[in-house]
Order: structure tokens, then C-alpha cells, then sequence
């Protein structure tokens, strides 16, 4: 489940779409009530951003004194740190928001019409090291990353190894 509720989904964005709503058995009634939750956290997420770089660009201006005051800036830190703690709060929130909205059986129908969306888009997932098929391609001697010969310049022959 890590794309539901992840931010920047667009869930509500996604649920737009009424054959995904129909595939995924979300009512209207659930897809405007998310709608209003991602518009809410999105205004939330601004002031809280805005908070955060304010506090930053207070403590700048504390260090950049000629005799910073210890104490000021200590507590300029605490702000700083409280404000980064109320970001990632409201992140989690949010994600568990979303994830709370749709029923387990929507969720999981919604990851298997995005995975549909995704290999339509992009074609199917290649694990890592390895092909389509599952298996890494085997590799000519000498010519693992790195070992292709070099091109030479116009005009001059090719350098022997």
C-alpha cells in the first residue's frame, strides 16, 4: 500500500475520474470528502512550510551577528525543531487520512489500477539487476559498466588494448 496516501498522489485528483471511482467502488460521496481532506492538509502544509523556513531565516539571522546570543540561538533551534516536528506530523496525518478514507478492499483495488496506469505508461517493472524476465542479461567478458572501448576522434586510428 505505499502509493496510497502517499503525498503526492492526487487521490482526490485521481478519483476525479468516474471509471476509476466505478472500478474501485469509491461513491462520489467518499471522493469529494477526500478532495476536501487533500485541499485541507495542501493549506496546512503552506503554513506550516511558510512557519518553518521563517524560523530558518530567523536563526540565520541570529548567527550571522557579530556576538550571536547563545541562548537566542538555542531557542531559535528548539522553534526550528518544532516546527520540522509539525511538517512531518501533518504529513503522517495525512497519509493516514487517506489511507483511512477508502475501505481495504478499495485500497487494494486502487494499487491495482494504478500498477495497471503505471505499466500501460511506463511499461512492466524491471526488478533491479535484472530484465523483464526476472534474470539479469549475461554480459560479453570485458565489457561490464565502464568497459566499453572508447570511441576514438575522427580521424585517428583505433587505440589497441
Amino acid at each position: 500500500m505505499a502509493g496510497i496516501g502517499a503525498r503526492g498522489t492526487g487521490l482526490g485528483r485521481l478519483l476525479n475520474d468516474p471509471m476509476i471511482r466505478q472500478q474501485v467502488g469509491v461513491t462520489a460521496e467518499q471522493a469529494a470528502k477526500i478532495r476536501q481532506q487533500e485541499s485541507d492538509f495542501e493549506k496546512a502544509e503552506i503554513r506550516n512550510r511558510a512557519d518553518l523556513q521563517i524560523k530558518r531565516m530567523d536563526l540565520n539571522d541570529l548567527l550571522a551577528a557579530d556576538k550571536p546570543d547563545r541562548a537566542a540561538v538555542d531557542a531559535k533551534v528548539q522553534e526550528v525543531g518544532a516546527a520540522q516536528t509539525a511538517v512531518e506530523k501533518s504529513e503522517v496525518d495525512y497519509r493516514l487520512t487517506m489511507r483511512d478514507a477508502l475501505t481495504p478492499a478499495q485500497r487494494q483495488k486502487l494499487e491495482q489500477v494504478i500498477a495497471q496506469r503505471r505499466q500501460a505508461a511506463f511499461g512492466p517493472r524491471v526488478p533491479a539487476g535484472g530484465r523483464a524476465g526476472g534474470t539479469a542479461a549475461p554480459q560479453a567478458p570485458g565489457r561490464g559498466r565502464g568497459s566499453a572501448p572508447a570511441v576514438p576522434p575522427q580521424g585517428q586510428p583505433p587505440r589497441q588494448q
